[in-house]
């Protein structure tokens, strides 16, 4: 029975932290080019839920058929907002980046609950109670939820999209130039504000993509934004800063470390778990697991 427990929450806790690592590798792209954190990622995720949950009352259609549509209109959404208050503080960085994301944050769940209500909604789907039994322990059947399957099997499909995009196009070289040197960057005839918008809305996209995609487990509604607050920022400073490949891994531990603690101890101490992570990878590892500290000069 309690291996039963054990392999079932591990599973889930996979699953479900391929959101998390979705959302950190979104967070992770804009500090690798731009060298600043997004505290604005949880209300992007908030804003991604209620797009799905418009065009499925418009259209009909579920969460998972919403998905290039709410991409499309997530990164207009971001390139929106970077226009009109990320862009002014970009040179200024520092504590100002910080401040405008963090009230951003404030702001737009504060809009969405203006505009939709605080009333809980949902986005029908045939999926939401499905499951796929992988095997079983003591004649327990181990099973694993679709919906969460789905989410995972889309956060896969991003990061390798992003590892092509980063490593096998013009535009991901600029952005790779960009980050090392900016200065060089402009040097080189690169549009660096270009490649600061793009790296923004990739991170925004990567948000509301994440808010779609858990519609069918979650209810659509601005508190939303709380739960997926800090643990993608724990999640990028475990992986290592500006490390694609640390915040994926970060993430999964992440996911997995929630699920256990809630299923084997008590469904409270979720976020104490992922707290105790978070303390001990930086404790051992001061960069995260994945990063690299700065060599002195």
């Amino acid at each position: 029975m309690t291996l039963w427990r054990i392999t079932q929450a591990v599973l889930n806790g996979l699953l479900s932290g391929g959101v998390y690592a979705l959302i950190g590798v979104g967070i992770t792209i804009i500090f690798g080019v731009m060298k600043m954190v997004n505290f604005a990622a949880g209300a992007y995720l908030v804003w991604g839920m209620y797009f799905t949950y418009l065009f499925n009352v418009i259209t009909g259609l579920n969460a998972y058929a919403l998905i290039p549509i709410v991409i499309v209109c997530m990164a207009l959404f971001g390139f929106v907002t970077f226009k009109l208050s990320i862009n002014k503080v970009i040179k200024v960085g520092g504590t100002s980046f910080i401040l405008i994301t963090v009230g951003l944050s404030f702001f737009l769940q504060n809009l969405a609950e203006t505009i939709f209500g605080t009333q809980p909604l949902t986005v029908p789907s045939s999926l939401q109670q499905a499951s796929l039994r992988v095997g079983s322990i003591a004649n327990l059947p181990v099973v694993l939820s679709v919906p969460r399957l789905i989410a995972f099997g889309v956060m896969l499909v991003l990061v390798i999209g992003v590892n092509i995009l980063l490593n096998k196009t013009i535009l991901g070289r600029s952005m790779r130039a960009t980050a090392e040197k900016p200065e060089v960057a402009t040097m080189l005839g690169i549009n660096t504000q270009r490649t600061y918008t793009v790296a923004f809305i990739l991170g925004v996209a990567f948000a509301g993509l994440s808010g779609c995609i858990i519609t069918p487990m979650y209810y659509v509604q601005a508190s939303v934004g709380d739960i997926f607050r800090t643990a993608p920022l724990m999640v990028v400073v475990m992986g290592g800063m500006g490390n694609i490949k640390g915040a994926l891994v970060a993430g999964l531990l992440v996911g997995i470390v929630e699920q256990v603690v809630s299923t084997m101890i008590s469904a409270d101490l979720g976020t104490v778990g992922i707290c105790l992570l978070f303390l001990i990878i930086l404790y051992i590892k001061p960069y995260g697991l994945f990063g690299k500290g700065e060599r002195a000069a």
